[in-house]
């Protein structure tokens, strides 16, 4: 099979636009790593968007109960992963470590809440 993208094919594209080995090679694991980059990133999204979705409807059963701290701990837990999620997009120091910890959070509050809905009989509830 023969195609642009196979070894021979990027090896003559390189050559025929004078550049060396190289920077052919450095251009190759540029494009993987940032690649790898993007698409961790959209894993990202995805996630945060999934559990965006997940808090808003919990949020909105316990609104029609009128459990006031299942809703707080819902809101928590959305504007974490909405926060994440522009984030995760932006180049800012200690992103990581900040991303890491609005997720804990998030994951935090929705377990509690699962618990507390699940026991309300509780005195944290």
């Amino acid at each position: 099979m023969k195609g642009p993208l196979n070894g021979l094919g990027v090896r003559d594209a390189i050559l025929n636009q004078d550049r060396t080995t190289k920077e052919g090679v450095a251009y190759f694991w540029g494009n993987i790593t940032k690649s790898v980059q993007d698409s961790s990133k959209g894993a990202v999204t995805v996630d945060s968007g999934r559990r965006t979705g997940i808090g808003a409807f919990k949020a909105s059963a316990d609104f029609a109960n009128r459990d006031p701290i299942c809703v707080s701990l819902c809101c928590v837990s959305i504007v974490c992963e909405v926060v994440s999620d522009v984030l995760v997009w932006c180049s800012i120091p200690g992103k990581m470590a900040t991303i890491s910890e609005l997720k804990a959070t998030s994951i935090g509050c929705q377990k509690f809440r699962d618990l507390c809905a699940s026991n309300p009989s509780s005195p944290l509830c």
